[in-house]
């Protein structure tokens, strides 16, 4: 009878650890399953990134005046393709520092 207890005792523990072990690893692999998808999953574009730009410049406008708003048009445009640029930078410097599958 007693024999019989004991078996019952450990057949319990055993169960219970081996069930610890399991939600440890489905714990892990969710884990790593999440930071993969966070991988792949990449903002949105600032929407300035989209924006365009005009000159503005209308029929009967003096040269000159037309040469002023062409410019700072262009100086505009330039301004927002730079920082476009170093978001994408950062962005990507960001993807290449974090780990690889299965570096975790």
């Amino acid at each position: 009878m007693k024999l019989t207890s004991t078996l019952k005792v450990l057949s319990m523990v055993t169960f219970c650890a081996a069930c610890d072990q399991t939600n440890s690893r489905l714990d892990t692999v969710g884990a790593d399953r999440g930071a993969r998808a966070a991988e792949r999953t990449l903002p949105a574009l600032p929407d300035d990134c989209r924006a365009l730009s005009r000159a503005g410049v209308q029929k009967g406008d003096r040269l000159d005046v037309a040469l002023l708003k062409i410019d700072r048009a262009l100086t505009r445009q330039n301004m927002r393709t730079t920082r476009c640029a170093e978001w994408f930078d950062q962005l990507r410097a960001g993807f290449q520092s974090s780990p690889r599958d299965g570096a975790l």
